[in-house]
């Protein structure tokens, strides 16, 4: 099990899709604020997410971004 796979899976699916709700609200809100059209990054940190969200500190386990694709597929590619 890579470490991509080990972080989701002690995140688990509910965890993930309500940071991707979160990440989907922000973005959005983003784009209003900056009077832009809106438009959806390609990747997440995921572990400013999870320490915001649920206190979890991923720290030393995330060096770089996750690809949104591949959290929306971790979730069944769906909302």
């Amino acid at each position: 099990m890579n470490n991509t796979q080990l972080i989701l899976k002690v995140l688990g699916k509910r965890r993930v899709k309500a940071i991707l709700n979160r990440w989907i609200k922000d973005q959005i809100n983003r784009a209003l604020k900056d009077n832009l059209q809106i438009a959806f990054d390609v990747s997440i940190w995921l572990d400013e997410y999870a320490f915001e969200m649920y206190a979890l500190d991923l720290g030393d386990c995330v060096n770089e971004p996750f690809e949104v694709d591949d959290l929306f597929k971790f979730v069944g590619n769906k909302i």
